[in-house]
């Protein structure tokens, strides 16, 4: 689209940016959209709102027109009236956004960024988390919705009488309880007819709208001063709409279960939560939390978010990326999406001064063909788990100390790493059985199959011809083979105070007694007091491992997709399906976790290709360094291609 006379090197500045002027019907029966578009001055605007929305379609088959406001200063020519076609989704909104006798001032990218000019684009985009950030506030709109003006009302008048506040993490209590199960109509006997169960399908039906999963969103809500969600005529302040669908999905949830909530069933939950846990962070987030929101974000964005353009995967998420960074980078449309894709692992690295980006660097099917080893491929989902789940780059695990890693070459010219750390081992033996996705239906013992692993070492250990391993009881191995399944929790800060890895057997003993814990948890949800035999488990133990049981379940999805692994030097290790026998396990200076590299001796010397990162049992807190000797004076080059 191209609006006005001027030229694209007078039309966009750096600070400055378009603002679209919706104005009202000339008379009541007018449906035509009539605007008026100029440039103003980032710095200092009028204030408008902005838009934040799906295109819902690429197709433009819809008609407005467009009055543009040339610059005094760099055009004398009057206004020039154009028919500019948008799409159904933008027409909609902009027919609901028109008032009816003023005038009102939004910022709506599919307009006010001429999308076939780059310079342009790539300018604008840049400022994009700015203009949102100054706009008096953000319109979030979903798109048309069917309800009935009572069931509109009760949503409205419920999250009057919640005592909940804006951005906060613990809105919920009892009151607000009661309030949520008349809203959406629990009882004990589901009706489906129930104005409740009606208002349940609207709520779960807008967690499916595509404005959840859209990266550009995830952006623009978070970084927002003030918001308000606009749904048909729904119309509601955006903290208090996103609590109350996390409110609504929690409660659903232990109401019916994990598999018919709406939690698991919507596409939007995830991006939902993620959207209100960083708007938290974002106004009371240190600044070292701050730096290492960029890769969590993204990490967030490749299982849960959508984008049309591959590249907007990362330029999406420039408004976290720390602004005192040396290194920045700047959205450009015209580039590969290998070279934007390097461009934001660089950027990880500055950010950081780590190497944990390599966390993500987990190869699917149909990758760029130019993407180096080392960088992830941010426009796929990754097949498994991190070893950094949580939070990625926040973690316990501390496999080359606190080393620090600083780049020395042009890696966005070159596309190699160069890095520098020491050789810990090679894989011997890798078990055949690779974990897959497990139903919520299965037991820990089921998913993990803790007793096949285990006899598969105790073969290997046998087979082999020295006896280097320092203790081959069964008791022991089973203990070391369990705590490397679960990764030792991946690094997550929230173990439970009476959990220590240390503690040998304190797993074993939990993962054992699963099938009494499992009774007591039935007992306790049928209100059986006849919960169990006092002399198997006592009441405080009882308390201790069901907390320590629950902890497990959420963290066993670590080996999914993963297979156990046995060194050269007798480690057990954890590690992504393409690992392989003969691969090198090396510690590399700012990395968290141990990583798997494959020599690539055509390339050159010392040149290697990225496998994976892992975990070894008894290495993930650099007890190494003080074993070997290993110092960054005696550390090996690495190049990463």
């Amino acid at each position: 689209m191209s609006l006005g006379p001027e030229k694209a090197v007078e039309m966009h500045p750096s600070r400055k940016f378009k603002l679209l002027k919706i104005l009202p019907p000339t008379n009541q029966s007018e449906e035509d959209i009539i605007c008026e578009l100029s440039w103003e001055m980032l710095d200092d605007p009028p204030e408008y709102e902005a838009l934040s929305y799906t295109w819902g379609t690429t197709t433009q088959d819809q008609s407005i027109q467009v009055r543009m406001i040339p610059s005094p200063i760099t055009s004398p020519l009057p206004p020039e009236t154009n028919v500019v076609h948008v799409t159904k989704h933008l027409l909609a909104a902009l027919l609901r956004l028109r008032q009816g006798t003023a005038q009102r001032i939004v910022w709506i990218d599919q307009l006010c960024i001429n999308q076939n000019d780059l310079i342009e684009k790539n300018a604008q985009v840049q400022l994009m988390a700015d203009i949102y950030q100054r706009a008096k506030r953000t319109v979030v709109w979903l798109g048309e919705l069917d309800v009935l003006l009572v069931d509109r009302e009760a949503i409205i008048h419920a999250t009057e009488r919640m005592n909940f506040r804006p951005v906060e993490r613990e809105y919920s209590n009892l009151e607000d309880q009661r309030i949520l199960k008349d809203l959406i109509g629990f009882r004990a006997q589901p009706d489906t007819n129930h104005p409740g169960q009606r208002r349940r399908k609207i709520l779960a039906e807008l967690l499916n709208r595509p404005g959840f999963t859209r990266a550009w969103v995830f952006q623009e809500v978070v970084v927002a001063q003030r918001g308000i969600v606009l749904c048909g005529s729904l119309e509601m302040d955006m903290d208090i709409f996103i609590n109350l669908l996390d409110g609504v999905c929690d409660l659903d949830f232990r109401e019916v279960g994990e598999s018919t909530s709406i939690m698991h069933s919507s596409n939007g939950y995830k991006p939902m939560f993620a959207i209100r846990e960083a708007r938290f962070e974002s106004r009371n987030g240190s600044s070292s939390t701050k730096k290492s929101k960029w890769l969590s974000t993204i990490w967030q964005a490749m299982g849960n978010l959508d984008a049309t353009n591959p590249r907007d995967k990362v330029y999406a998420f420039l408004a976290f990326v720390d602004s005192t960074d040396e290194y920045r980078i700047s959205p450009s449309y015209g580039k590969s999406i290998a070279s934007v894709y390097t461009d934001a692992a660089v950027q990880s690295i500055y950010s950081v001064g780590s190497l944990d980006v390599l966390e993500l660097a987990i190869k699917t099917a149909n990758v760029p063909e130019d993407l180096p080893s080392w960088v992830p491929d941010f426009s796929t989902p990754l097949p498994s788990l991190p070893f950094m789940t949580h939070n990625v780059g926040s973690t316990d695990f501390r496999a080359s100390r606190d080393s620090q890693y600083a780049i020395r070459t042009p890696v966005s010219v070159v596309m190699a790493l160069t890095t520098y750390g020491h050789i810990l081992s090679t894989v011997a033996s890798i078990h055949p059985r690779k974990c897959h996705n497990h139903r919520s239906s299965q037991t820990l013992q089921e998913r993990i199959c803790l007793a096949d692993v285990s006899a598969w070492v105790t073969s290997q250990l046998k087979s082999c011809s020295e006896g280097k391993f320092p203790d081959d009881r069964p008791s022991t191995i089973e203990t070391r083979v369990l705590r490397t399944l679960l990764a030792e929790g991946a690094g997550r800060d929230d173990t439970p105070d009476n959990l220590e890895y240390t503690d040998p057997g304190a797993i074993l003993e939990v993962y054992h007694n699963e099938p009494l814990l499992l009774s007591a948890q039935n007992s306790r949800n049928s209100n059986d007091k006849a919960v169990l035999n006092t002399d198997s488990l006592s009441a405080q133990t009882l308390k201790l491992q069901s907390s320590t049981y629950r902890w497990i379940q959420k963290i066993v999805k670590i080996i999914i997709n993963k297979k156990f692994f046995i060194s050269a030097g007798f480690n057990f290790g954890l590690a992504y399906e393409a690992v392989r026998e003969g691969d090198l396990i090396c510690i590399l200076q700012g990395s968290k976790t141990p990583t798997i590299l494959r020599r690539m001796r055509d390339a050159g010397e010392n040149h290697y290709r990225f496998v994976a990162q892992c975990y070894i049992d008894g290495c993930m807190r650099g007890e190494p360094y003080e074993e070997r000797g290993w110092s960054k004076e005696n550390a090996e080059t690495f190049v990463l291609i």
